[in-house]
């Protein structure tokens, strides 16, 4: 299992601020970003032997409507990579609509102003 830190980026790596008054105004909306990370740090339980990272954000950004369509594709792309599955289960597909508007869920294209 990875954790995630809890502190982003300062200054130029977190763009977020500039969603800030979105996330006020609609706080149930979905919004679309792309990370960068890497492992803060490493636990390793003694008695068990498991290992579990910490990923931290490096850098974060909000994706604009222009890019949605390539940004929806890419997030099917490497569901399915990682799972094996080219059917998105229910509650993904939900947060994908909710993201990225009207779209295709066998290709991941997004239709109308997304």
């Amino acid at each position: 299992m990875t954790k995630l830190a809890s502190a982003l980026p300062k200054g130029e790596g977190n763009g977020l601020d500039a969603i800030a008054r979105g996330l006020i105004d609609n706080p149930h909306d979905i919004h679309v970003v792309v990370a960068l990370i890497d492992c803060k740090k490493i636990t390793t339980d003694n008695d068990t032997g498991d290992v579990e990272p910490t990923a931290r954000i490096r850098r974060i950004e909000p994706i604009t409507e222009g890019d949605r369509d390539m940004a929806a594709k890419m997030l099917r792309r490497a569901l399915e990579r990682r799972t094996g599955k080219t059917v998105l289960p229910f509650d993904l597909e939900e947060d994908m609509r909710a993201a990225f508007g009207n779209f295709d869920p066998s290709t991941g294209e997004v239709f109308g102003d997304g």
